[in-house]
């Protein structure tokens, strides 16, 4: 008995092959095809569609004649939907006939399928359909009409919103909200007070991120009830992150927050609505909570950070900003809070002074993460009055803990800090005494030399390698003599450690005659760092021996072997790197590019060049990464082409090699690739990488710019933040091209430049362009 299944999976099969048939025979079949749009199985039936779709042009019609006149089945009408929507034809003054159909069901679907072909001719023929007598009718076209989008689609849809008929206001605010057009400004803050549209108005302007809705938004706040108090809290942090996100800063909504006559309301009507907020109204109440930079939020804020990760992290980044006047009371929770509370108040006490003796009451918190936490805080006091407290915790069960005291110790330094390290040197406390040595090696204590010495000896492996680690930095003769001792050790751990300390010396001569004699090792993490180590000391007299292990066994010995060649500086290193071009050792030939790259070399460009060129998206990687190391300016073109890659990774790199580049031709390249596609938000931000000229090339590029990227461009000068970007950006708001001027004008009342205020204040009153007259009027609302 054959199952279900596979009889299912043989009539598909036999199916599918009768549609290519079909699709074969051409528009002879189209009959057929189109019944078959009733097969229940919908893999068949998606193979009908694209045939359908693909059709010739002469096929057409018929598909828009069986769409309003097949309506038993609604398979069928789905997939001719489908077809007409996705169909490379031009169908669209086909579809246009069908939307003057008698049948309310076909209109619908006409309009449907002119949005999914986003038809810009079908605007006028969708806006008469909003005012059709059936709300189906008039929703297609509304939904068609935000699909389109476009300056005339929204001309139609604001008339609409404003009408306040239930049925297509509702989701044509949606709609407008999410159109970015600031012509749609008007009509939702006016239904955001029609207790009907009210929620869904502010929420739309929130997505909308234009801040002139924010004084509209808190005079709503400050009177407004129930669910509608989240609703606004987010609407305004939304616009706070548009404006973060385009302009790098929402100091315009914070500020238009302060400066509210009905702050005092504001904040009350946020607090109370926390205490009957679940976690995620939390959060929204909590941002706008969070800006009011005043000292009875502390409260309240000292709360949040007991709730939700997202609300804590928002909690205490308001407590920062505080400072000073927060700081008594976050150092009594700190000295009566749990584990938890400390954990999130120890990052924002951290560095202060006047927490000292509460930060080291909590090394003895029984929370390791409070411990290390505290540790991180007290090396940012630089008091080292705490060094005698850490030291206790060197012997902590936990490592992290143990590893945040000995750098927080290391941090701290001072006189005590040598007395205690030099008497836990000898310690029976294995932890303790490696910690010990790790801090005589770090500060490089003479006194301490011979119990590192000795430490060089001891049996203990950990103590050994943090012994052999801190002699290179004593300065004495008998610190080097120990090196050479352990190097020559009959165990190849303490070889290794040797090796690779000795690469950390000044390089005297026998320092370099032992590395030499390590590349021979039998260990081959030994001839690793010997490599690493001889490459660090620049020692081209070990050119030929560190070439001859590019063949070596191990693939790790091989890659230190190429690395230490970028740092010599003969002729014979540089042949032996291009030579390793040439291996199908795809690890070492991509190490390879890397130190060609860090070698500076010239004569490396058209090896890297090449290598940009390789059809291995990983390889093309590495080459960018190695020719943005070589800096040769000759490489740009071939870089900023990488911009264009088919790889994502590529051109993301691409475009960071280009940022980085001081050449106006880097900025130039950056420039233009933003005007082929001013919304490539990865262009902006690599603009606004500061750079000599570069806001300069911008504001140059803004004289001919349209509106979208004269847009990307403003934004980009806007993220710069350097005295540079904002003189440009002043320029570019006094400028006669009326695109520059509503770029830069949006982007100066964002960032509330106070050296604009009077040209923002004068401009909303006089500008020649009502666009900026309205930009420029949220000053004056404030």
């Amino acid at each position: 008995m054959i199952d279900a299944p596979a009889t299912r999976v043989s009539s598909e099969s036999v199916a599918l092959a009768h549609v290519a048939e079909l699709r074969a025979r051409g528009t002879e079949a189209l009959a057929e095809l189109i019944a078959s749009l009733a097969e229940p199985a919908w893999p068949v039936r998606r193979a009908v569609v694209a045939a359908l779709a693909d059709a010739a042009p002469l096929a057409m019609p018929e598909l828009c004649e069986a769409l309003s006149e097949t309506r038993q089945n609604e398979a069928t009408i789905a997939g001719l939907v489908d077809a007409l929507s996705t169909t490379p034809n031009d169908v669209d003054a086909l579809v246009l006939g069908l939307a003057s159909h008698h049948d309310v069901a076909v209109l619908c679907d006409a309009a449907q399928i002119l949005g999914r072909r986003e038809s810009a001719r079908a605007v006028p023929r969708l806006t008469e359909l909003t005012q059709h007598a059936d709300d189906n009718v008039a929703l297609a076209a509304v939904e068609a009409l935000g699909r389109i989008g476009g300056a005339d689609a929204i001309g139609a849809l604001i008339p609409l919103a404003e009408s306040r008929n239930f049925f297509r206001t509702f989701p044509t605010i949606d709609i407008l909200g999410r159109s970015g057009d600031a012509r749609a400004l008007p009509a939702l803050l006016g239904l955001a007070t029609d207790p009907l549209f009210a929620s869904e108005a502010v929420r739309a302007l929130g997505r909308l991120g234009d801040p002139s809705a924010v004084p509209v938004l808190l005079d709503h706040l400050g009177r407004a009830g129930g669910s509608l108090v989240c609703a606004i809290a987010l609407a305004l942090v939304a616009i706070h992150e548009a404006l973060e996100q385009r302009f790098g800063t929402g100091v315009a909504v914070e500020s238009a927050l302060l400066s509210s006559p009905k702050l005092a309301e504001v904040r009350r009507q946020l607090t109370q609505a926390l205490k009957r907020a679940d976690p995620s109204e939390q959060l929204a109440l909590s941002q706008p909570l969070a800006w009011i930079d005043e000292e009875s939020t502390v409260p309240t804020l000292l709360e949040l950070l007991r709730g939700p990760a997202d609300v804590a992290r928002v909690a205490s980044a308001s407590l920062k900003r505080l400072g000073a006047s927060a700081e008594p009371r976050l150092i009594e929770a700190l000295r009566v809070g749990s584990s938890e509370l400390r954990r999130r108040l120890l990052p924002i006490l951290s560095g202060k002074l006047a927490a000292r003796d509460e930060l080291v009451a909590c090394l003895d918190d029984d929370d390791p993460t409070v411990r290390a936490l505290a540790c991180d805080a007290l090396a940012r006091t630089s008091d080292p009055a705490a060094v005698p407290a850490l030291f206790r915790l060197l012997e902590d069960p936990d490592a992290r803990v143990g590893q945040a005291a000995l750098g927080a110790i290391q941090s701290l330094g001072s006189d005590e800090t040598r007395r205690l390290a030099l008497s836990a040197a000898s310690s029976p406390d294995a932890r303790l005494r490696r910690a010990a040595l790790r801090i005589i090696g770090y500060f490089g204590y003479p006194e301490g030399l011979s119990a590192l010495a000795d430490g060089a000896r001891a049996s203990d492996d950990k103590l050994r390698d943090a012994a052999i680690a801190g002699l290179p930095f004593v300065d004495d003769p008998r610190a080097l003599e120990a090196l050479l001792e352990a190097a020559g050790a009959d165990s190849s751990r303490t070889r290794t450690a040797a090796v690779r300390a000795l690469g950390h010396t000044s390089g005297e001569h026998r320092a370099r005659e032992q590395l030499r004699a390590a590349l021979d090792d039998a260990d081959p993490w030994v001839r690793y760092y010997a490599c690493q180590a001889l490459g660090r000391l620049k020692d081209d007299d070990s050119t030929p021996k560190i070439a001859g292990l590019l063949s070596d066994g191990f693939g790790q010995v091989r890659v230190a072997a190429v690395e230490a060649l970028a740092h010599l500086q003969g002729a014979d290193a540089f042949d032996a790197l291009t030579g390793v071009l040439t291996s199908n050792d795809v690890d070492l030939y991509r190490a390879a590019l890397v130190a060609l790259g860090s070698s500076k070399r010239p004569a490396a460009l058209p090896h890297l060049l090449s290598a940009l060129a390789s059809q291995d998206a990983a390889t093309r990687l590495v080459a960018l990464s190695a020719l943005a190391d070589l800096g040769s300016p000759e490489a740009l073109p071939a870089i900023a082409s990488a911009i264009r890659d088919v790889d994502e990774g590529v051109r993301v790199a691409a475009t960071g090699v280009l940022a980085a580049r001081s050449e106006a031709t880097a900025s130039a390249e950056l420039i233009m690739l933003l005007a082929e596609e001013p919304s490539r938000q990865d262009l902006v931000r690599a603009l606004a990488r500061p750079q000599p000229g570069r806001s300069a090339a911008i504001l140059d590029a803004l004289v001919a710019a349209d509106d979208a990227l004269a847009a990307a461009l403003v934004a980009a000068l806007a993220r710069t933040q350097t005295d540079d970007s904002l003189a440009a950006l002043r320029r570019a708001f006094s400028a006669p091209h009326d695109a520059a001027r509503r770029a830069a004008a949006s982007a100066l009342v964002a960032m509330q430049d106070p050296g604009s205020a009077a040209a923002l204040e004068r401009a909303a009153l006089v500008d020649p362009d009502a666009e900026v007259r309205r930009i420029c009027a949220a000053t004056l609302l404030r």
